[in-house]
């Protein structure tokens, strides 16, 4: 039996939610995909036979990320299939806020780490730090601390 979804008043908000989660989810996903695309052909280029162990390492933990990345990205669609027509959404919503903040920033420091990886194949480990570095402190303010920075002072309210 299929049970369609009729938002009443009471869950007209959480609707709402879950229509811009999945579309903050939208904005991610192409680029997430791309990178692990990228990722996933790097060893068939002739210059990944240059890398030494550490190297291999620090790529295999990026694609690690990146596919789990993927799959976190999905969980939450994949919760809403399966709480379908069960009158969960506010719980779906919450779980899926919890896990777009994961993927928020680990999307943030999977591309500071891929771009710190190709500078250090590329230039080494020095430049590699200073840049790679760099775009890491840049990447955490940004989506740590900055959003705290910006905090209303209304919602700091609701908050304590």
């Amino acid at each position: 039996m299929i049970t369609r979804y009729h938002p009443d008043s009471s869950d007209g908000a959480a609707h709402r939610q879950w229509n811009e989660l999945l579309q903050e989810l939208r904005v991610m996903q192409t680029g997430v995909q791309v990178l692990a695309a990228f990722l996933v052909v790097l060893p068939f280029q002739a210059r990944f036979e240059i890398l030494g162990t550490v190297d291999e390492v620090v790529y295999i933990v990026l694609l690690v990320a990146a596919t789990l990345l993927i799959l976190l990205m999905i969980t939450p669609v994949a919760v809403h299939r399966y709480f379908f027509g069960q009158r969960l959404k506010e719980q779906t919503v919450s779980l899926g806020h919890i896990i777009l903040k994961i993927v928020g920033i680990g999307v943030g420091l999977l591309v500071s780490g891929c771009v710190w990886f190709v500078l250090q194949v590329l230039f080494g480990w020095h430049i590699a730090a200073w840049v790679g570095g760099g775009l890491t402190v840049v990447t955490l303010f940004l989506l740590l601390v900055l959003p705290r920075l910006l905090l209303p002072r209304r919602a700091e309210q609701v908050q304590s």
